[in-house]
This record gives C-alpha cells, sequence and structure tokens, in this order.
C-alpha cells in the first residue's frame, strides 16, 4: 500500500489542492504500455521473466568487479532485488556492500516465491523514483510530459526507463544531455533485446527530448 496523492474536492467535484509526501498514482500492469514495459526490461533486467529474482551471471560480474574495485559493489541488480530494497530501505539499506546484497537476496527470493511477474512488475513500476517528487511510472509520464503513461511515445517511454539508475541526475530538468543519452541507451537495448527494430531505435534517438516544463 504505497503512498499516494491525496486530493481536495470542491463540492461540484472540481480539484481544490493536492498533498503528498510522495507524489504516486497507482496504475495497474494493463494500464503500463508494452513499450514502457519493454523499455524497462531492457534497460534494467532482459532475464526479468526468466530468473527467480537473482541473476547468478551478474552477482558473478559483480564479484568480479568488487575485487578489482576494493570493496564497492557495482549495481546490477535484477528488478526484483531494486524493488526489495526500495520496499525495505530500513531493512536493507542503499549501501554498496555484500551485506546488502545478501539481505537483498533473501528478501527478493521472498517476493518471487509470493507473486506473480505481472505483479512483482507493477509493483516495482509503482514504487520506483523518478525525481523531483514523483514516484512510479503514472507520476513520472506526468511530471516530464503531461500525459498518461498509457499515452507515452516510445522515445518517451525510453527515457523515463532510461533515467532509473540515477533519476534526479539524470533528469532532463537537471542534466538533458545525460537523459539523452540514457534514453538512447535504453533504445538500443530494447533493439538487442529484440523489441524493436534497428531502424525503429534509429529513428526515434533521432528525435529530441521534448519535456512539460518547470518539474515544479
Amino acid at each position: 500500500k504505497p503512498n499516494t496523492i491525496t486530493r481536495v474536492l470542491d463540492k461540484d467535484g472540481q480539484l481544490v489542492g493536492e498533498f503528498a509526501v510522495e507524489r504516486r498514482v497507482v496504475v495497474h500492469y494493463d494500464d503500463i504500455p508494452d513499450t514502457l514495459r519493454q523499455a524497462i526490461l531492457a534497460a534494467e533486467d532482459g532475464g526479468f521473466f526468466q530468473h527467480a529474482g537473482l541473476s547468478i551471471s551478474r552477482m558473478l560480474l559483480a564479484l568480479a568487479r568488487d575485487i578489482f574495485s576494493r570493496g564497492n559493489v557495482p549495481g546490477g541488480s535484477t528488478l526484483t532485488q531494486q524493488l526489495a530494497r526500495n520496499l525495505f530501505p530500513k531493512t536493507i539499506g542503499f549501501d554498496r556492500t555484500w551485506e546488502r546484497k545478501i539481505k537483498e537476496a533473501l528478501v527478493s527470493v521472498q517476493i518471487e516465491k509470493r507473486y506473480s511477474k505481472p505483479e512483482i512488475f507493477t509493483l516495482y513500476a509503482n514504487q520506483i523514483y523518478f525525481g523531483h517528487g514523483a514516484y512510479g511510472v503514472e507520476a513520472a509520464s506526468q511530471l516530464y510530459f503531461r500525459k498518461h503513461v498509457k499515452d507515452l511515445a516510445l522515445e518517451e517511454a525510453a527515457m523515463i526507463a532510461g533515467i532509473i539508475q540515477a533519476n534526479v541526475r539524470q533528469s532532463p530538468y537537471v542534466n538533458p544531455d545525460a537523459a539523452l543519452r540514457r534514453r538512447n541507451y535504453a533504445l538500443d537495448r530494447m533493439a538487442a533485446e529484440g523489441f524493436i527494430t534497428g531502424e525503429v531505435a534509429a529513428a526515434a534517438k533521432a528525435k529530441p527530448i521534448v519535456v512539460a516544463g518547470d518539474p515544479t
């Protein structure tokens, strides 16, 4: 039961104001367009529907990098692992340590046992922070493009998926160049995963990022 926006309406049902600690509008799995689902999977976890919450290959890669980076554990978590630490930040934490990774893995396995893949993806899509007070894909869509998530164009969906890992730092309001690089990365990954063709990816990459305006 994530925090959502509280809306105050007048007697005629017109919006008077909105209040929220976490600006979020919860959406269901079927409300999330295929393009955004595919963009998130491609950018964050291409094997999501095949693994059981953990990716052994990613963990081995993280171990190898850890050996050469003096204890700094890299990213590479699955969607389920990302969801676990976002649902239980006080228990798991965000430190790049192996203790956190172990806690994260144990919780991820329990999430995978309890929920279906579409349910886990929906929880993830509603939980992740996208910067400027926006949590979840619907709030992110409203923030950056002033439209409902179901109406996102391919290049817009790719931008939202691309900035997940460093939301505020890669926000098009803060760093347009970084947002563009991440959007194009997501499009390239979508092509590599077979969700779109190389030609479609190239056409989308040629388009500028056009945001809605002042994020405040």
